[in-house]
This record gives structure tokens, sequence and C-alpha cells, in this order.
């Protein structure tokens, strides 16, 4: 700041000693003044260096009547803001296609020809895929490379995948096979009418049994009852092998209310002996003790109940077999 001061300070002085030298000269024309122009100063920013030389020039060119120098001014260039270029749009990937096919979803026919009149030629297991070679015109069957033969298998029991809208109809399918004449229905051959199931007074209980090993004798014991499955006490019943052989009443001698029983072997049973249990007609005198035998002779042997049957191959012990009156 000082310079600058001492600068124009210095130029004033000068200038004014020219007007007063021009004032002094005695008759001489006063010459036209020349105008000079102020100098021009540009403010120098703070920090920078100022060169003295310059200042000395437009002083000395003020007092000549030269133009004055102007000073350069350091204006900082800014930088053209950066241009966004944009970045290139990337293609989307080409879908590569996929072949159309089929899977089956269980084991599934394949046949000659689009339809179940067609031969079968083998069958396609769950989860087995195949290519697809065509179709029928209704879009229910598809044409399929079956293992290196042509082959048809039902839409509804596959799943499709693949460019299943650019598969073409076949031209030409086979006709289905001529269907075999069916051998005529032969005619039924009347059957006998089989005599009614006689009604008897007492109903063998099925399932009321078991038959269990027992080779020390076989023996066979049960009950009597009615259908509220109360004991009835009294009621004969007959067992018979190779003939009649022993008649004894539900509740005698002391086996219980509606029981009764039978050891008639005296031990094991000879195999292969047939026996049958029933219920029969009870004589009008009471019981002997231990029943009717063939050395007491027997009564009516009727049967008034289905009969219990066996044929042992083994000793056992049959328990529970149970009659109910109806």
């Amino acid at each position: 700041m000082r310079t600058r001061k001492s600068v124009l300070f210095l130029a004033i002085i000068l200038l004014l000693a020219v007007v007063v030298a021009g004032c002094g000269a005695k008759d001489t024309p006063a010459p036209t003044p020349t105008r000079t122009p102020k100098p021009t100063f540009t403010p120098t920013p703070e920090g920078q260096v100022v060169n003295e030389s310059l200042f000395e020039q437009d002083v000395n060119a003020t007092a000549t009547g030269e133009p004055v120098a102007v000073l350069p001014t350091d204006t900082p260039t800014s930088p053209p803001p950066p241009t966004n270029t944009p970045a290139p749009t990337a293609l989307p990937p080409t879908a590569t296609p996929v072949p159309p096919s089929v899977t089956a979803n269980q084991v599934v026919n394949v046949r000659s020809g689009p339809g179940t009149a067609y031969n079968v030629i083998g069958q396609a297991q769950a989860g087995q895929k195949f290519p697809i070679t065509g179709k029928n015109p209704r879009g229910d069957w598809w044409q399929i490379n079956f293992n290196g033969q042509t082959g048809w298998i039902i839409d509804k029991l596959v799943t499709k995948e693949g460019q299943i809208d650019a598969v073409q109809v076949v031209a030409s399918i086979p006709l289905p096979p001529t269907p075999k004449p069916r051998p005529p229905t032969p005619t039924p051959i009347p059957q006998p009418t089989q005599p009614p199931k006689p009604t008897y007074p007492y109903s063998l209980g099925e399932g009321t049994w078991r038959c269990d090993p027992n080779p020390g004798t076989t023996y066979f014991n049960g009950f009597v009852r009615d259908r509220n499955n109360n004991p009835i006490n009294g009621v004969c019943v007959h067992i018979a092998f190779y003939g009649p052989r022993n008649t004894k009443c539900s509740g005698c001698d002391g086996v219980g209310n509606g029981a009764w029983g039978f050891s008639p072997f005296g031990g094991p049973a000879p195999k292969g002996t047939p026996v049958e249990i029933y219920v029969v007609p009870c004589p009008s005198s009471p019981l002997p003790a231990g029943g009717l035998t063939e050395s007491t002779g027997f009564g009516d042997t009727t049967p008034l109940s289905d009969k219990w049957t066996m044929t042992i191959n083994d000793s056992v012990q049959c328990t529970g077999i149970t009659f109910y009156k109806n």
C-alpha cells in the first residue's frame, strides 16, 4: 500500500512541475495542453508481489504523454465442469429356448397312438422325462420319444415344460387297431333251490370259544345262555364222535350255572378224530350223574342248535363254546 501511495504522490509532483514551467514562458504561445489520462491502477490481491518496474514505467509514461500500461489482473480460470457421460445400457441376455418335454406324475401307460384303444408299448415311471415330438388335434395326448421309439402319453397324467406352444399337430396319426370281438356271455346255468337253513331254538355263538394245545388230555366246555347273557340250567348238550357218546345238562353235576363240560377220551384224543357238540332234547326224567352214555342208552339226539365241529389233529382244550336260546 505504501508503494502505491509513493508512486501516486510522485506522479502528482511531476504533473505540477510541468504546469508551472509552462506558465513561466514569456511571449510564447501556450501550447494546447494534452490531457493525459489518469493512471489506472489495478488492485493487487493481498499477498501478491507487485512488480515495481511496471509502476515506474507508468509514471514515466504519464510524464511523457505515452499510454499508461495497465497491470494485468491475475484472475484464476475455473476449470470447466465435468461432463457426465451416460453409461452404456446393457442389453438383456437372450433367453435360450427350452425344448418341450413331459414328466410322468405317476406310472403311466405309453401307447402306440393317442387314445386308450391303442396298444400299450411300455410304461413311464413316476419322474421320468421324455422329449415331446408332437400332439394330437385335441391336445390331450402328446407324442414323445419313448426310449428311441414313438409313443403317446395322456396329458392329464404328466407335467409339461418348455416351448409347449411350438409343438405341432402330428400330420399322420395311425388308426386304432380293430378291437377283438368279445366272446359271447355264457348263459347262466340255473342252480337248484337250496332248502332254507333250519331255524333252531338255540344258536351257536360264533367266536365265543378258543382252543389251545393241551397234550395231557383233550376236553371241551362252555355255556348255555339267553340273549341277555344270563345262564340257563337244565339244557341238554350232546357230544358225538364216531357216533353218540355223551349227553349232559347245563348246570348239572356242580359245574356252575349254565355250564357244561366233556372229557370223553380219558386223555389225548386220537389224531384225526371228528367231534360234534350241539343242543338236544332232554328226557322227561332227570339225567343221572355224568349224563347219558352208551351204557345207560341215549334219548332223542335230534339237534336243537347248529353243531360245533372240529377234527382233532393234536390234543387240545377248547373252552367257552356257548349256545344262546333264541
